[in-house]
């Protein structure tokens, strides 16, 4: 499994805010022991969550990153320059929009139907279910 904390941004240029956790949510070390996924969506923003954090407790949500690995619906595959769209239900992301899915960024590198992951762009614009495709 690649190390999904790779990205191409120093850290400094990442974007983030502080939410009050309504539920448990696992961070990025936490959801990869597990198998499951660390994006969220949180309010309208969808993000990486850095660390865990339990109900109640202050999270911090990573919403802009550029060529950050997010994990991906396996059995899809992506092209370079493609949308990319988050799945509410999977809390991961796929190539293809379907009318709950929201916009979240593009993929800056390929990956196949047997990938786990694929780095994009998250764009950290809120994230919008799309009423007309292009």
């Amino acid at each position: 499994m690649p190390n999904a904390l790779r990205t191409a941004t120093p850290m400094a240029d990442w974007r983030t805010f502080r939410f009050t956790s309504s539920g448990n949510k696992d961070g990025i070390k936490d959801a990869n022991a597990a198998g499951t996924s660390y994006l969220y969506l949180i309010e309208d923003t969808v993000g990486a969550l850095l660390e865990s954090v339990d109900s109640g407790e202050v999270g911090v949500l990573c919403y802009h990153a550029e060529k950050i690995l997010v994990p991906m619906i396996v059995g899809q595959h992506f092209h370079v320059g493609e949308r990319v769209y988050f799945d509410q239900t999977t809390r991961r992301v796929k190539p293809h929009y379907d009318s709950a899915d929201f916009w979240i960024g593009i993929a800056t590198e390929p990956a196949g139907t047997s990938d786990e992951f694929v780095e994009i762009d998250l764009n950290g614009n809120h994230a919008e279910i799309e009423t007309n495709l292009p």
